[in-house]
């Protein structure tokens, strides 16, 4: 049996975690998602005024950390299409023009958007990982450390998803 790549590694381990993140929103109910923990979460509807209104707009609400399980899910598919744009593309792509869908077609976005960033990195040598490319906020990162933050990225909300569907469960009791 052959040894595998460096990059197969990065590969393996970014669609494992995916996989998981994947079978836990198929067991979320549309409520579920939709549910704000608190009165000021950042909800769908704050996506797409912040669209409309530019990042300014955002910075001036009064929103808590904590959002609902359908903004962290587009959050992460947008991430992951930014990263991607920015390392492998042209990286012409802003915020205003990315996609917004609610749930439940949020989650075929996050589908789709980690398919292309794997398609993106199939073809990748291990030596091709320390090749420096930029960030969508104009730093140069290493391929691995991009690969490496969209693996961490998606277990960090991957908690936080799974610590809202249990707050959602027990707020009632």
């Amino acid at each position: 049996m052959a040894q595998q790549t460096t990059v197969q590694m990065l590969i393996w381990e970014l669609e494992s975690w995916f996989q998981e993140l994947v079978q836990n929103l198929s067991e979320i109910s549309t409520e579920e998602a939709k549910w704000k923990p608190t009165i000021n979460s950042k909800t769908y509807e704050v996506l797409n005024q912040w669209y409309g209104k530019r990042n300014g707009w955002i910075s001036e609400q009064f929103l808590d950390p904590i959002s609902t399980i359908e903004f962290k899910v587009v959050h992460l598919a947008q991430n992951k299409q930014k990263y991607n744009e920015y390392a492998f593309r042209e990286g012409s792509l802003n915020w205003t023009y990315l996609e917004c869908p609610e749930w439940p077609n949020c989650i075929d976005y996050l589908k789709k958007t980690q398919r292309s960033l794997v398609k993106s990195l199939q073809n990748l040598t291990d030596e091709q990982l320390d090749n420096m490319v930029p960030t969508h906020w104009g730093e140069l990162w290493s391929i691995k450390r991009i690969i490496s933050t969209m693996i961490y990225h998606d277990a960090y909300h991957f908690g936080q998803i799974n610590t809202i569907k249990n707050l959602f469960q027990f707020r009632d009791k």
